[in-house]
Formats: C-alpha cells, sequence, structure tokens
C-alpha cells in the first residue's frame, strides 16, 4: 500500500524539495526486509503527473527546516524536508519505466511511497520480456525484488568493480561469472552464450569458483605462470628494446644484428622463434674485431660497453618466473581462443608486480591481435577479467609497454567484441583511460578520499551524491550504476557458491 508522505514545495532543474511531518517516519510498513520506514533516506517516491503517469524519484537528503524558513512551516519542530533526485516516469497501468523526465510535478503535488511490486516493474522495466538478463542481486530494502542487468551491455561493453580489501569485491566477480557459466537460475533468456572469459588471477583466488562437487568442469582450464606460454617471437623489436630499456643509439645496432642473425632474416620484427639466451653471445659476436699489433682482437672496449644490456638479457632469460616468455615457444591465449570446447581460462598469477606486468602486457597484446585479423572478428566474444587491476596498469608507471594494449582495448575493444572487467580496490591507482571506459559499475565500501573524489570526478552519471554513500555499506552491498542497470540503486550482491579464496582469516578461535 502506498502512504502519503509529504507535498512538493520547492522545484529546481537539479531536484525537488517535500515538507513532511516527522510523524511519517512513525509508520513503518512490512517489506521483504522486515520493516520499511517509510520515507526515509534513499527510499523511493512516485508524484503522479498530469499525464497519468508517476514521477519516480530518490530521497537523497533530509533536514530540518533553516531559520529563514520558519514561516512556512507551523510548527517547525514536527516538519521535515526531504530533497529528491527524481530518476524517470512509470506508467502506472503498462508497468513500464523511462529513464529521464519530460514533465516535472507542479507545487503542492502529492508525494507517496512506492508499493513493493512497483519497485520491482521499474527495476526491470527497461528490459524486455524476451530479453537475455542477469541477476546481480537484490533491493537491500525490499530482499525479494531483484536486480538484472542487461548482459549485453554489462559484458558487451567494459565494467568496473570497485571496493576496500573485505568488501566483497573477489565474490561480487564470481557471483556474476557463476550466474553466466553455472546453473544457478540468474542468467534469463540466454540459451545461445558467445562468450570466452579470460581470467588473470594475481592472488590465487579464483582456482575452484567453477567447481562442481569439487570437479573442475572440462570447459574451465586453469594454468600458472609454470605452464603459461607467452613466447617473446611475438615482440616487435621496438618492444624488444622497451623491454631491455635500451634506446641508445651505439647499443641498438649490436642488439639488432644479434636478432637477424637468430631469426634468420633481415626483417627484426619477423615472428620467428629463437633462443633468448643467444642473444647474449650473439651481440658479443656483432662486435668486429680489431687491429692490435699486427692481429685481429676482440673489442673488448666496445663488449664493456654492451654489458648492460647483456646482463639485463641474462636477468630475463636466467630468472625462472620469466619463463612462460623466454623459454616457450606456445601461445596459451591463441590456443584457448581457437579451442571449440574451452570456455574459461584462469590464469593463476600470483608472481611479482613487475613481471606480472609483462604477462598482462603479452596476454593483452595477443587477444588485440587474434581479435583484430577479420578471420576471428565473428567468433566469441572475449571477456578479460583484471582481478587488483591496481598492481598492473597503473596510472604512475613510466613503462611504456604496461599500460599499452590495456589501453587499446579500453578504447577499441568493445568495437572487436573484447571487453574488460576491471577489479580494484584503488581505482584512483588504474590508468583513467581504462576506467573512463567502463560504462557500468559495481562499487562497494570504500573510504579512501582519494578514490571516493576520483569516482566522483571520472565517472559520468546522474546524482553523485550517491559516492556518498559508500563509505557506510556493508560487506555484500554495492552501488550499481551505469547502461547496464536501470538506474543506479544500493543492492545486496546474490551469493557465490563457491566462494573464492578471498576470506578474511580467523586469527582467533574458540577450538
Amino acid at each position: 500500500m502506498a502512504f502519503k508522505i509529504g507535498e512538493v514545495y520547492r522545484i529546481t532543474n537539479r531536484y525537488l524539495e517535500i515538507i513532511h511531518n516527522k510523524d511519517i517516519f512513525s509508520k513503518p510498513v512490512s517489506s521483504g526486509n522486515g520493516l520499511h520506514i517509510v520515507g526515509m533516506l534513499n527510499s523511493y517516491i512516485s508524484i503522479p503527473l498530469y499525464n497519468s503517469q508517476n514521477a519516480i524519484g530518490i530521497i537523497f537528503e533530509q533536514i530540518e527546516p533553516s531559520k529563514e524558513r520558519d514561516i512556512l512551516f507551523n510548527p517547525k519542530n514536527e516538519s521535515i524536508i526531504s530533497k529528491i533526485r527524481l530518476i524517470g516516469t512509470f506508467n502506472p497501468l503498462s508497468k513500464t519505466f523511462k529513464r529521464g523526465i519530460d514533465y516535472f510535478p507542479t507545487l503542492e503535488s502529492d508525494v507517496f511511497t512506492i508499493e513493493e511490486n512497483d519497485i520491482e516493474a521499474i527495476y526491470n522495466s527497461t528490459l524486455k520480456s524476451d530479453q537475455a538478463s542477469l541477476q546481480v542481486g537484490n533491493d537491500i530494502y525490499f530482499n525479494q525484488v531483484k536486480i538484472n542487468a542487461d548482459p549485453n551491455i554489462l559484458f558487451g561493453k567494459h565494467c568496473a568493480i570497485f571496493g576496500n580489501t573485505g568488501s566483497g569485491k573477489s565474490c561480487t566477480v564470481t557471483s556474476i561469472l557463476q550466474g553466466v557459466y553455472l546453473e544457478k537460475n540468474r542468467l534469463q533468456n540466454a540459451n545461445n552464450k558467445s562468450l570466452k572469459t579470460i581470467i588473470i588471477d594475481s592472488n590465487e583466488e579464483y582456482s575452484n569458483i567453477f567447481d562442481i562437487d569439487g570437479v573442475k568442469p572440462d570447459w574451465v582450464t586453469l594454468k600458472d605462470y609454470t605452464d603459461l606460454e607467452l613466447s617473446h617471437k611475438d615482440l616487435s623489436f621496438y618492444e624488444l628494446t622497451q623491454l631491455l630499456k635500451e634506446d641508445s643509439p651505439n647499443v641498438i645496432p649490436y642488439l639488432k644484428t644479434a636478432v637477424k642473425k637468430l631469426k634468420g632474416t633481415e626483417n627484426v620484427d619477423e615472428n620467428i622463434y629463437f633462443e633468448f639466451s643467444q642473444l647474449e653471445v650473439e651481440i658479443e659476436n656483432a662486435v668486429p674485431d680489431i687491429e692490435n699489433r699486427g692481429r685481429m682482437v676482440p673489442d673488448t672496449f666496445t663488449i664493456g660497453f654492451l654489458k648492460h644490456i647483456i646482463m639485463r638479457i641474462k636477468h630475463f632469460s636466467s630468472d625462472e618466473r620469466f619463463k612462460a616468455v623466454f623459454n616457450k615457444t606456445g601461445n596459451t591465449i591463441e590456443d584457448f581462443l581457437n579451442s571449440d570446447t574451452e570456455q574459461v581460462l584462469i590464469l593463476s598469477l600470483r608472481v611479482a608486480n613487475d613481471i606480472l606486468a609483462l604477462f598482462v602486457y603479452m596476454i593483452s597484446k595477443s587477444i588485440f591481435n587474434y581479435k583484430t585479423n577479420p578471420a576471428n572478428r565473428r567468433k566469441d566474444n572475449i571477456l578479460l577479467v583484471l582481478e587488483e587491476a591496481h598492481r598492473y596498469i597503473s596510472t604512475t608507471s613510466t613503462d611504456q609497454m604496461n599500460n599499452y594494449y590495456i589501453d587499446k582495448l579500453a578504447r577499441e575493444g568493445r568495437k572487436f567484441g573484447v571487453n574488460l572487467m576491471v577489479s580494484t580496490q584503488r581505482p584512483s591507482e588504474v590508468s583513467n583511460t581504462v576506467i573512463s571506459q567502463c560504462n557500468s559499475l559495481i562499487v562497494h565500501k570504500i573510504t579512501n578520499n582519494r578514490d571516493l573524489e576520483f569516482i566522483r570526478n571520472t565517472i559520468e552519471y546522474d546524482d553523485k551524491s550517491q559516492i556518498d554513500l559508500l563509505t557506510s555499506l556493508k560487506q555484500q552491498q554495492a552501488l550499481v550504476l551505469g547502461e547496464a542497470f536501470a538506474f543506479s540503486s544500493l543492492i545486496r550482491i546474490a551469493d557465490a557458491n563457491p566462494l573464492p579464496h578471498s576470506e578474511t582469516p580467523k586469527i582467533f578461535t574458540n577450538e
């Protein structure tokens, strides 16, 4: 049942103000989540319009009348002002909702609460009955009301998941992916899935999230850095110089001669495998002998001058953690994308940040090159999940290689069928190019002022005041907003099962 809670007394282009008596707060109503206080902060309201439709809004601020406005309120102590942000128009007959407002309410219009069944109709009215939908959670006040996203937008354009450590961020990533790939009855009207997912699992959290009764399905492939293959043969000569941090015109000719010798071609960018460790020998061999007292001897001075690049090559070729790049001939990413049976590739990459950044560069380059090939354009869409993204696509990185292909995927990937899911606890430290391209957001509790300001200033949406809610969210609660959702709203994310390995350890127990 809808209650009248007040009347409109002020209208601006940004919000409305209504007045109502304090006694409305003494009228709790039953909802799916117990008793619900009428007219409370963040609750929805409805205002009838002259065209038989209702303006729908959210209460985002409540104050007592100021002294300058005392004359409007009698007595002052019994009145409350609520500020309303209008989000759209609802047709109560057809149960359809449309974002935005064509006509504003008039002064002294009555303001009502919204019934639970109308709230669900509003949430779901942007999705057609035969259109694919993915339930991501439930309204935090009416937990019987399902909150659905349009999966063709959520996965067809970039999305981001933010939240402090322990806020439920990893469980949200898991819950969403399980809703797509496991029989959770949350993905509707989607009999055909054209999606392959690659997860960059930098903390070894996701290895078992698709297991059924402890058994990993055949369509899931799990690899760690020891059996990953991202061969250096896919690096251009320029990328090789960037990797070796070499730009000296006195050194590059020797490196180029060595690469030509090992590849057996004059084209240094030819995709040909060679033993990376042999670069050390061939760089020295590229230095011509010099005449000394009538005989030809090695130019020890020049060779000594080249020792710094030789040591860098030795560092990469001798470190087991780089084996995936410098001691392998294949490409794990291409093999996965060409597979007819594999749907999910989990890359468990618990390595140092500099090594992880190189892996992510090679992975993103492989994906970009694969999908920009016209022969692969119509193949499955690719979802690249970037867990703990601030570790390897940082705004502070001075390495030109770090963000290059991730930024290209963020800017251009959508039209090739490549989309990003960016998960991070420090959004202000992630590449601005990547974050600014995310059309949909799921934001858990955030308390860092720098991150809050970054979200407020970077993301485009209707009401930036909702960012203030983020500091008080409970675990598993989130603010969802963006193109994949009907409108920005507070929800409880659907449970994940199995859970990722991200739970807070118990230090003290009674066992």
